[in-house]
């Protein structure tokens, strides 16, 4: 079997000097190449794509001889590039035909990256691949409503708004009620749509974040019960609160008025 194969690579030879004589004739070079493709199906990721900041995905490579050549692989490494920076990279080093391994990747961080697979044999050929991954900060749906309720009596600083860094300890001359930051960060007043087109928490950061601060709001009155569809959201202690007033009831006893605010809270 040995001399059959020296045989036919001999004839070749004599085959390809023959020929090469002959003007206006060339012979393509045999591409020597090992192999490698991604692996795909599955939760593999084989082409360019999106994934979330934080979260593990993974890239398998197939690697293979060069079925001309037959050289043994010696290596395959990847290098993952981010603004023109390698910012990681690894060789692992063997001596087979073929070669088959998943890499499990996470990025911390938003943006895009280029990951490259490069195989070699042990003649210093090499092949490669490549495909970009672009991280996306995750979303986390906002919470169900809880009920809010705070009340005021007479005199007495109202109950019910400390969670949300809030206070209510004056009336504007009896007509309206005056709700003041107490330890918010940023305190703003949103359109009504927010509270249903609100549902996530990253989009309540941003709604908060790019609403005009106010130290205090005076939208409920403190004169006359009513229904109301305010809505207002705070940054408190590092969360995002959402709250939505509906309606309120005011009534007087031996001390004194007695102002009830009944609405919505979400974070």
């Amino acid at each position: 079997m040995k001399k059959f194969k020296i045989i036919l690579i001999f004839t070749l030879a004599i085959s390809m000097a023959f020929t090469s004589c002959k003007k206006d004739e060339t012979v393509d070079p045999v591409d020597q190449s090992p192999i490698i493709n991604f692996i795909g199906g599955g939760t593999y990721i084989s082409s360019d794509a999106t994934v979330t900041v934080g979260e593990d995905f993974v890239i398998g490579i197939i690697a293979a001889s060069n079925t001309d050549s037959n050289k043994d692989l010696v290596s395959v490494k990847y290098t993952v590039t981010t603004n023109n920076v390698i910012a990681l990279e690894f060789d692992s080093v063997f001596s087979e035909k073929n070669y088959n391994v998943d890499y499990v990747f996470r990025m911390d961080n938003a943006g895009e990256a280029v990951f490259k697979f490069e195989v070699t044999d042990k003649v210093g050929e090499k092949s490669s691949i490549s495909l970009t991954i672009t991280a996306e900060p995750g979303t986390t749906p906002i919470s169900d409503p809880e009920a809010l309720y705070w009340e005021r009596l007479a005199g007495a600083a109202a109950t019910g708004l400390d969670s949300f860094g809030l206070k209510w300890e004056n009336n504007i001359k009896a007509v309206n009620v005056l709700i003041e930051k107490n330890g918010a960060d940023k305190f703003v007043q949103l359109t009504p749509e927010a509270w249903t087109n609100i549902a996530t928490q990253e989009d309540l950061a941003i709604a908060v974040e790019e609403g005009t601060d106010m130290d205090t709001y005076k939208g409920i009155s403190a004169d006359a019960a009513g229904t109301y569809d305010e809505v207002l959201a705070v940054k408190y202690n590092g969360e995002y609160f959402l709250m939505h007033l509906t309606s309120s009831e005011i009534t007087v006893d031996n001390n004194g008025a007695i102002i009830k605010i009944y609405g919505e809270s979400k974070k």
